[in-house]
């Protein structure tokens, strides 16, 4: 029993001192820090005000929000009553004015209530004091573009 206890209290010493001994080069250069930053997208909070206005010019629709970054914008519309029997024309014509508008942009245009809300807790998450990560911003607009498509 002391021999089989000697021999995991060496073991345990090794794999400790092996654990202790190795080196990390967790500093990045300048230019690796501007690398990375540039894979992440600018949001460009004036550009969906200004989508949102041009989608409120229709008069069909209520309400709108969207969020833009670099290459795409993402815009979801509020139609209420009988409008809602056009909402496939409404959509249409958004997105027509839009890709006008914005044309080196993927424009993604919805009416779908619960991806309004979705986007628009997003768009006023942006506008916050301490806006979430650009990462985690992304990866939430790609799972509301995804929803949008299918």
């Amino acid at each position: 029993m002391k021999k089989h206890l000697m021999i995991c209290s060496i073991m345990m010493i090794a794999l400790a001192l092996a654990g202790c001994g190795a080196e990390t080069n967790d500093h990045l250069s300048s230019q690796q820090v501007q690398h990375l930053s540039q894979k992440q997208p600018n949001l460009h909070i004036g550009l969906s005000e200004h989508a949102k206005e041009t989608a409120r010019q229709n008069e069909r629709v209520d309400d709108a929000t969207a969020v833009a970054t670099d290459k795409e914008l993402s815009i979801a519309l509020k139609v209420t009553n009988f409008n809602r029997l056009h909402l496939k024309s409404i959509r249409k014509d958004v997105h027509s004015k839009l890709k006008k508008e914005f044309p080196k942009y993927e424009v993604h245009v919805t009416s779908d209530n619960k991806l309004f809300s979705e986007l628009q807790k997003l768009e006023s998450s942006l506008k916050k004091e301490s806006p979430p990560q650009p990462k985690d911003v992304q990866k939430k607009l790609k799972k509301i573009n995804e929803d949008m498509k299918g």
